[in-house]
């Protein structure tokens, strides 16, 4: 499967998990595929 997130999934992923969490260990575990805009690559640059 193919999943494109938004940037409010991110955010609540990494702060308070639940489901946009199981999403992003989903993606880990190599069980769907994320894939992201130049934008959200850029926003992930800024916030790290």
């Amino acid at each position: 499967m193919r999943v494109i997130l938004d940037v409010n999934v991110w955010i609540s992923a990494l702060l308070w998990g639940g489901v946009p969490g199981k999403t992003l260990r989903l993606a880990r575990n190599k069980q769907i595929n994320i894939f992201a805009s130049e934008f959200l690559l850029e926003l992930e640059t800024t916030l790290i």
